[in-house]
């Protein structure tokens, strides 16, 4: 998205949402009217966007109506981005779940339970967001599936479990919805420990992906080096990984998580190609083995009181050396920008805030909303990433002139880095030369005032005093 895009929200929207097909012509004109106004400002209630009732009850009205579905929605920005990755050569499929928490919406209809205590209610959202292999630019959502957690029937046996459907096939869906990988491109799906699945292995190897993912079972595994003929021994993976020696060692920046805070630790790496024996009760799709690396990074020394770093990872991406392993943990690190998206959904878009009365209305909100992350997400993106060239390569010269007014540098010439933190100033950034680049909110709310200024001056122009 260029800054055209960024200024003009009704241009967004038409052309993220322009092509939905909605059974009726108005339907999408209507969506595209919301969206223009959501856009405006994500944060914002229903009402403060339509900013009068006639439209607000018509924005109600489109959401509640069951003949529109998140799928219908969010179909155009699937398209968009997949077209986005396949002119790409390498793909990082990060994806997650989290939950939506909308317990304080007590009359709401469809809600299940959530896992926070008996009370706590809402949904689940399983998001795919692709991004550039070797740059880490985010190129959109390529898939997304909201859900009601089902409880267990009582007295429910090992065997129906079994044959009952199982949260954890969202990630098989997912894959499967999204389709085979493109001819001549490297599609590679990345998660935490929720994916640790056999099944979901199996159908990245059916559809040609490949993965990255965080070991959660101490699976069985067996070494390649080991003749077949010497019967080799079944070891356990999370015991082999953490047997092998250190093959390398960097620092590593650790995002602030919790209650932790961000730090650098020193870490070592090692790894080594196994095959993964199926699973001897387990869902399985064959009794076939997957061939992978597992990869295992330690903190040998962490600071008193810290906990120390561990991650061991499982990856269908060959090693061939110490730069290939180092590779797929930065994948794996890039995995978090997926939080990052939760976080914009849910603080910047304010979704779990928002009052609808069925879990539907809520779900066609979400495939609204989920564009709206992404552009608030490409603005953080943008300006860390922005050089040292003219800021008029990315906003217009009126833009550039407020800004400059308001910090007081009217004849200053300002690069797109320059622009952006100064822009990021206005919405609490300190803009210190020891500071790391500005967050989303900052740039947010700096963009905001930016704005609102800036209608301000359009009005004056229109309107000249007397």
């Amino acid at each position: 998205m260029d800054g055209e895009r960024l200024e003009h929200p009704d241009k967004w929207a038409g052309e993220t949402f322009g092509t939905t097909e909605l059974g009726d012509l108005r339907r999408t004109d209507r969506l595209v009217k919301m969206a223009t106004a959501i856009a405006e400002n994500p944060s914002a209630s229903l009402p403060e966007s339509m900013r009068n009732w006639a439209d607000t009850l018509a924005a109600y009205r489109f959401l509640d109506n069951e003949a529109v579905t998140h799928e219908q929605i969010m179909t155009p920005h699937w398209r968009t981005t997949r077209q986005e990755a396949m002119q790409r050569s390498r793909v990082l499929l990060a994806a997650d779940t989290t939950d939506i928490n909308l317990s304080s919406h007590e009359t709401a209809e469809g809600l299940g339970p959530i896992g926070r205590g008996n009370k706590a209610q809402g949904f689940f959202v399983h998001t795919v967001l692709a991004m550039d292999a070797d740059s880490q630019q985010l190129l959109g959502c390529l898939y997304q599936e909201p859900f009601v957690r089902q409880p267990a029937p009582k007295g429910e046996t090992k065997a129906q479990r079994k044959k009952r459907v199982r949260e954890s096939q969202v990630w098989e869906h997912s894959i499967q919805a999204i389709g085979p990988v493109p001819d001549q491109q490297k599609w590679i799906y990345v998660g935490d420990r929720g994916s640790d699945i056999y099944t979901f292995w199996q159908t990245c190897e059916q559809l040609g992906y490949d993965f990255v993912v965080r070991v959660a079972q101490d699976r069985r595994v067996l070494l390649d080096e080991i003749p077949e003929a010497e019967d080799p021994e079944v070891l356990r993976l999370k015991t082999l990984a953490r047997a092998l020696p250190a093959q390398g060692g960097r620092i590593l920046h650790v995002s602030a998580q919790r209650q932790r805070p961000a730090r650098d630790a020193f870490v070592q790496i090692s790894w080594q190609e196994v095959r993964i024996q199926p699973p001897a009760n387990g869902a399985v799709l064959s009794k076939t083995e997957v061939k992978a690396w597992v990869v295992h990074v330690w903190e040998p020394e962490p600071p008193q009181g810290v906990e120390p770093l561990e991650w061991i990872l499982l990856t269908t991406v060959p090693i061939a050396c110490e730069q290939d392993a180092w590779e797929r943990v930065k994948w794996y690190k890039w995995r978090w920008l997926l939080e990052d998206f939760h976080k914009v959904l849910k603080t910047g878009c304010g979704i779990e805030v928002r009052r609808k009365q069925t879990v539907g209305a809520m779900w066609n909100l979400l495939g609204i909303l989920t564009p709206m992350a992404m552009r608030l997400l490409w603005l953080r993106q943008t300006a860390q990433l922005a050089p040292d060239t003219p800021a008029t390569e990315v906003v217009s010269q009126e833009v550039i002139d407020v800004v400059t007014h308001l910090d007081k540098r009217p004849k200053v010439i300002l690069t797109a880095n320059d622009l952006w933190r100064t822009i990021a100033s206005f919405g609490g950034y300190f803009n210190r030369k020891s500071d790391g680049p500005p967050g989303w909110q900052t740039l947010w709310k700096g963009w905001l005032y930016i704005q609102t200024v800036l209608q301000g001056v359009h009005l004056a122009t229109r309107f000249p005093p007397p």
